[in-house]
């Protein structure tokens, strides 16, 4: 039996990973629809599963102490959803991971998955490979907090991440930024007036 064609591209994100240890995982995987601001994983709970984005995009997010909505990393098509340090340590999440508009996922239950690891070095190696990912994506939004302004922080989105800004509201990315929508609007409004003025020079 041949695999849904949304292997295809996991195959290509991952290809240590042989296609017959992806009909072992797709025997474990189940395909969920989540609507727009639905939770795959709730403050308070314990992360139980995991996923790969089929379709759609996500938040992981939590509530500070001012009451305001802080956003610390998105996912977008074929990354991983967790919250790896609630399911390691069998507490429950201190955010939230969140559909920003309907979406479609393939979830798996980590403890069946995890049997897998001693058995077929690929999917542990993919594994590793989630985790380093994380790691780094978390490294990289303590960078962007460290920047000082949010014109400073916009710009390294432009640069680095520009699906971010192509695909997220900018109140969210004001959320992620942990700025305010007004002062990211001004930092938006000041990157488009210094890239027409560019092209313009350019133009001359």
């Amino acid at each position: 039996m041949s695999l849904p064609s949304y292997y295809q591209r996991l195959i290509t994100k991952y290809p240590q990973v042989s296609v017959a240890e992806w009909h072992l995982l797709d025997q474990l995987a189940t395909v969920r629809h989540i609507k727009k601001g639905e939770h795959f994983l709730r403050v308070g709970k314990v992360a139980r599963y995991a996923a790969f984005i089929l379709s759609g995009h996500f938040k992981y997010n939590f509530t500070g102490d001012d009451g305001s909505e802080k956003i610390l990393k998105f996912g977008f098509m074929d990354d991983f959803l967790t919250n790896c340090q609630s399911f390691n340590n069998n507490k429950p999440s201190y955010l939230n991971i969140t559909a920003l508009e309907d979406s479609v996922i393939l979830r798996f239950n980590i403890n069946n998955v995890r049997p897998l690891y001693d058995l077929h070095s690929s999917i542990l190696h993919v594994n590793l490979q989630v985790y380093q990912h994380i790691m780094e994506e978390q490294e990289e939004h303590q960078y962007i907090l460290s920047l000082k302004s949010p014109l400073e922080r916009y710009r390294f989105l432009m640069r680095h991440r520009p699906a971010i800004i192509q695909k997220i509201s900018l109140t969210n990315i004001a959320r992620y930024l942990f700025t305010s929508r007004e002062a990211l609007s001004r930092a938006r409004i000041m990157v488009t007036k210094k890239l027409g003025a560019a092209h313009q020079y350019v133009k001359q």
